[in-house]
């Protein structure tokens, strides 16, 4: 374990040190096994770049700029599922908390801007957590379901609350699971 969280860590924090254009956002490993699979969630974030950024991606890792930080990498770590997302609210980047990631689908109908009013009430009715992440998947790019929330808190009691908000909720969202975190190198296994 101690391998993975050094390769992980190093091409995570590598990549973001010296492309100031992806931002990370949220490097996470699931704690206590609280939660379904992924185990570990990376969250990037680029502010000025849609579906472009793949292209550049592609070019960067071809050229071998990044061999460095991807051969460390594959030492010990892989990727298993990946998505394409956009934020519906302003992202706020995570270090050292305690986090609970929401998976979660839209009702039939429901647009973004609803999910994003819904979300910004929740956030006011939660003043002692923050709100890190709430994103929507770009068309089918991302696995099932298509929407991920991440709030972190300072304390695993401060989580009640949120975590009972969405019981019985199926509008404008449906909370398909949820899961415990903890940033990449602190989760308990």
């Amino acid at each position: 374990m101690v391998a993975f969280h050094f390769a992980a860590g190093r091409g995570q924090y590598g990549w973001s040190s010296e492309h100031s254009d992806d931002v990370l956002l949220l490097n996470l490993g699931r704690t206590f096994r609280t939660g379904p699979e992924p185990e570990y969630v990376a969250v990037w974030y680029s502010r000025e770049a849609g579906l472009e950024r793949i292209g550049e991606w592609e070019r960067i890792f071809a050229s071998g700029e990044a061999d460095h930080l991807e051969e460390t990498f594959r030492l010990a770590a892989r990727i298993d599922t990946a998505g394409s997302y956009e934020p519906l609210l302003e992202p706020i980047e995570g270090r050292d908390g305690l986090y609970y990631g929401e998976y979660l689908d839209f009702a039939p109908g429901v647009g973004r801007d609803e999910v994003a009013a819904f979300f910004s009430q929740r956030r006011d009715a939660h003043r002692s957590v923050t709100l890190n992440l709430l994103c929507d998947r770009i068309g089918g790019l991302g696995p099932d379901p298509r929407c991920l929330a991440v709030w972190t808190v300072s304390g695993w009691d401060e989580l009640d609350d949120v975590v009972r908000d969405l019981d019985g909720v199926d509008m404008p969202v449906r909370l398909v699971h949820g899961a415990l975190y903890r940033d990449l190198g602190s989760e308990t296994l």
